[in-house]
């Protein structure tokens, strides 16, 4: 600065100075610090004229920094050349696996999918998923797989936890294992209402846990094949629980919200006041539209506007604004779900599945299930 005449030691002055810009230049510094109107500067003077650019703006909160690449790298930029990514077709079945689950709002489905797709994805023989009871040491089922490898509903059972269901508990708190394998173990499965046991075995037990603590137990085994265990599919199935246990709490937060919004379906809001403070009218309409709909899969529009006090339009626009598809849509995703529950793939009763469900016909549920899953419902439960 002390070699410079007194007249540029400003810093404005100064990167005019640097950037070979003379007063009598027809350009000027704009109170951005942008030179208007140079003209015939040399590169290195352009690239210092760029810097006082950043300089000038970095001053700004608010403004972002723009980086010149060529001034950081030098001269000798090139192009780096793509190259196409390494198959790893196992890094990527816990993805596909998580990507369905999460289309799904119904805990039932969640866990019944979640039983199948851990099959099917991960490739893993037997598996079944318990859950923590209102008493912390009382587990009680959901699906499993049977001795021939189908689903299995085993909601009617409940049962206490081992010694091996607390060390697996307690290895995965601190760090130690994720998974707790048992030699020699009883395989068991749902046989016709009771527990039989299909013979002896490794176990392999993942807790399910999630930032709030345990929700449950993944078990599988390979009591069909008596294939040994495979340490990559299990840590596979560590990273599956620990998704799915996000997404079980996501499910059980929209069923509570859900439940705190609609205690009374047929209210209508007064005055379009929000029911919460965090939420709005369009919210606290969707909310009783939930609420409905899950009690009733058949309500028609109308009839949901009718017992909110709400015109068919109104209604439409705010389930729409609020959930990014309209009602007709969640209906049929609802039922989708219904039907997921309700069809068992080995005895081809879809058509009856589907009309529980609450398709009014089989033709309507074949394209609403292509449409939405991407496959013909057969091919679909073929792959399960």
């Amino acid at each position: 600065m002390r070699d410079l005449p007194r007249r540029v030691r400003s810093p404005r002055l100064l990167l005019r100075y640097a950037a070979g810009v003379s007063e009598s230049d027809q350009g000027e510094f704009s109170g951005n610090g942008v030179v208007n109107g140079a003209r015939g500067l040399t590169p290195r003077q352009e690239t210092l004229r760029t810097w006082g650019q950043q300089r000038l703006a970095a001053r700004s909160a608010s403004a972002p920094r723009r980086v010149d690449w060529p001034l950081i790298v030098g001269g000798g930029l090139r192009l780096p050349l793509a190259q196409a990514p390494l198959a790893a077709p196992d890094a990527f079945a816990v993805l596909r696996a998580s990507d369905e689950l999460a289309q799904y709002r119904d805990l039932n489905t969640l866990l019944r999918r979640a039983v199948e797709l851990a099959r099917r994805e991960l490739g893993l023989e037997r598996v079944a998923i318990f859950m923590c009871a209102e008493s912390p040491d009382l587990l009680e089922g959901t699906w499993g797989t049977g001795r021939d490898g189908e689903t299995t509903d085993e909601r009617e059972i409940a049962f206490l936890m081992g010694s091996a269901h607390r060390e697996a508990i307690a290895r995965s708190g601190a760090g130690i294992g994720r998974w707790l394998l048992l030699d020699s173990a009883p395989l068991t499965a749902q046989v016709e209402g009771k527990t039989c046991v299909l013979g002896y075995g490794w176990n392999a037990l993942t807790p399910i846990v999630s930032a709030r603590g345990l929700l449950g137990m993944f078990v599988n085994d390979a009591g069909i094949s008596g294939a040994a265990v495979d340490e990559t599919r299990q840590a596979q199935a560590v990273i599956f629980c620990a998704l799915l246990a996000n997404l079980l709490e996501l499910a059980r937060a929209e069923r509570r919200s859900v439940t705190l919004a609609a205690s009374d379906p047929c209210a209508v809001p007064s005055c379009g006041v929000p029911l919460d403070a965090a939420s709005g009218p369009a919210a606290a309409i969707v909310a009783k539209v939930v609420a409905l709909l899950q009690n009733d899969h058949a309500l028609s529009r109308a009839e949901l506007a009718a017992r909110l006090g709400l015109s068919v339009s109104g209604l439409s626009r705010a389930f729409k604004s609020e959930m990014g598809l309209s009602v007709a849509q969640y209906r049929s995703r609802l039922r989708l779900e219904r039907f997921l529950t309700l069809v068992d793939p080995r005895a081809g009763n879809l058509l009856a599945a589907a009309l529980d469900a609450g398709f009014g016909s089989y033709a309507q549920f074949h394209r609403v299930f292509r449409s939405a899953l991407g496959k013909t419902p057969k091919k679909y439960l073929a792959e399960r």
